[in-house]
């Protein structure tokens, strides 16, 4: 080759790879560093290390609970939990002492609980001994306690991340994959309440994560079965149960053998709640007190303060006061319906629409979907369900990084307020510190609206951005060096709920608007490209 095409050609692929890294966000620029430097296979280890180290970081600040007797916090019912499983039989699990932490959450989280304290009663039975271990908060038990969230995140969480990021559907170049995979595991709520407050959330999200893997792959009993696992680790996992539901069944009617994928659904899920339930099945009595304590209807609406509909509305209408449980809990029942009903009934309808085999391009759209109606149902039942958590907001954040490549300004833009929304609640915990670092580490990793690199979000976004990122950072600066009314001593978290509730339905709306949009905007993108391509 002569210098001068040599030049030419050095020249060409410089100026290539400036223009590909123009306008990115930091992230993004650092795995396609990683790709000009042929350094590819050191990306994940890296990526991974450094998910680990920031994990482990904030572990090392304060939990829910922590030296506040007599009943701590979120920290001492897991650990209680150990103690209660490792020591009693199954037939006592769930009408022990319930007024100490009674265990309210499904089987598999028991049985993940009788694990972990069947190995602390290894290493020190006094972390889990019965009645004596209250409240205990020795170095080595926290180390312990720390090490079991960490080790199952690594377990279930972690590896359905890394394999979805990896699937041929996901059309984005190898940087973007990536940079995805990093966002994921590094996303602030889920590391701040499960490593900082502490809880086992990344298990249910983990087992949400293979089903929608198994539903890219389209092995549907295997998503079946991941799903049920979410919902019998955690309740909250009826938030994605209609859009599951109606997924699963329009396959049934998709596919030429759909009775027998029926009964094939059918079967996988009797059998996953067969076997969770073995323990109990004998006695309806035992099954009933698991239902009673898996879903307390009876401690109302709600109880903290949580960005939803009912505690924005409350500021107003104090509806608690006004109507009886049972009022309530019908209409926050039809509330949530008639919000997640469009998005649900729409993915029943296209996937239905698309019969036998499917190109990738349209196999691609599905999962979009299907991503779409997770945020959206999961978001609906956040906003309008009965007894909301401020940690629920997890859920529809969960599937909604999924859509990262697809909707990155308002993802970006959905986990800021998401995680300004659970400052009362980690500021009680002595998170301060991690919150700080990782809300400002994200603006910037991901260039929202910090770095004004990103020409992909449109101008009004950013401006809007701007302004909810002011209003937050004021409330913030306001709570720390003005001191409430003594009349209002709660004003500012008010204000922090009236705030992220609208944003939250804001949020609402634009993800049901993609949904509905999104394979007219896939097929004008296509008529595009193949202009482009004839020109």
């Amino acid at each position: 080759m002569a210098p001068k095409t040599r030049a030419q050609t050095r020249l060409k692929a410089e100026t290539k790879a400036t223009a590909s890294t123009a306008f990115t966000v930091p992230v993004d620029s650092w795995f396609q560093f990683l790709e000009n430097q042929s350094a590819q296979e050191i990306a994940l280890p890296v990526s991974l290390l450094f998910a680990i180290l920031v994990r482990w970081c904030i572990s090392l600040h304060g939990y829910s609970g922590m030296g506040n007797p007599p009943m701590f916090g979120d920290y001492e019912a897991q650990r209680h939990w150990m103690e209660i499983t490792t020591h009693l039989p199954p037939s006592k699990w769930y009408s022990y002492d319930l007024k100490y932490w009674g265990l309210d959450y499904p089987p598999l989280t028991a049985f993940q609980s009788w694990a972990c304290g069947y190995i602390a009663s290894l290493i020190n039975p006094a972390w889990v001994a019965l009645g004596r271990s209250r409240g205990i908060e020795t170095h080595a038990s926290k180390l312990f306690m720390r090490a079991t969230v960490l080790a199952l995140d690594l377990a279930i969480y972690v590896p359905a991340v890394v394999l979805f990021f990896r699937l041929k559907l996901v059309s984005v170049s190898w940087a973007a994959r990536q940079a995805s995979i990093f966002t994921v595991l590094l996303q602030p709520c889920l590391l701040l309440i499960d490593h900082g407050h502490f809880q086992y959330n990344s298990v249910m999200l983990g087992f949400l994560m293979w089903a929608v893997y198994f539903a890219a792959r389209e092995h549907y009993v295997a998503m079946a079965i991941a799903f049920c696992c979410a919902l019998m680790f955690k309740q909250m996992a009826l938030y994605y149960a209609p859009t599951i539901f109606f997924f699963l069944l329009a396959k049934c009617f998709q596919r030429r053998h759909g009775f027998v994928l029926f009964v094939k659904l059918g079967l996988a899920v009797i059998a996953t709640f067969s076997v969770m339930l073995l323990p109990w099945i004998q006695s309806r009595s035992q099954l009933e007190q698991i239902l009673v304590r898996v879903f307390p209807v009876a401690r109302g609406l709600y109880e903290d303060k949580v960005a939803n509909v009912w505690c924005a509305v409350n500021v107003a209408v104090k509806l608690r006061s006004i109507f009886e449980t049972k009022y309530l809990l019908r209409l926050a029942t039809a509330a949530t319906s008639l919000a997640f009903a469009p998005s649900c009934i729409h993915l029943f309808i296209v996937v239905r629409r698309y019969a036998g085999k499917q190109p990738a391009e349209t196999r691609a759209n599905v999962l979009r979907l299907l991503n779409y109606s997770l945020v959206n149902s999961s978001l609906a039942f956040f906003l309008f369900s009965f007894q909301v958590h401020e940690k629920s907001i997890l859920l529809p954040l969960a599937p909604a990084l999924l859509l990262i490549n697809d909707e990155s300004w308002a993802v970006n833009w959905f986990v800021q307020v998401a995680l300004f929304s659970m400052y009362p609640l980690l500021f009680k915990d002595g998170l301060n510190v991690p919150y700080a670092v990782l809300a400002v580490g994200w603006s910037v990793l991901r260039s929202c609206p910090v770095c004004p690199a990103d020409r992909q979000t449109p101008r009004i976004v950013f401006v809007l951005q701007w302004l909810t990122t002011l209003a937050m950072v004021a409330l913030h600066a306001a709570h720390a060096f003005v001191l409430p009314p003594k009349a209002l001593p709660d004003i500012y978290i008010v204000l922090n709920v009236i705030f992220s509730c609208m944003m939250f339905v804001m949020f609402l709306v634009y993800f049901n608007y993609r949904q509905f949009t999104l394979l007219s905007r896939s097929s004008k993108e296509k008529a595009q490209l193949g202009k482009q391509k004839s020109e």
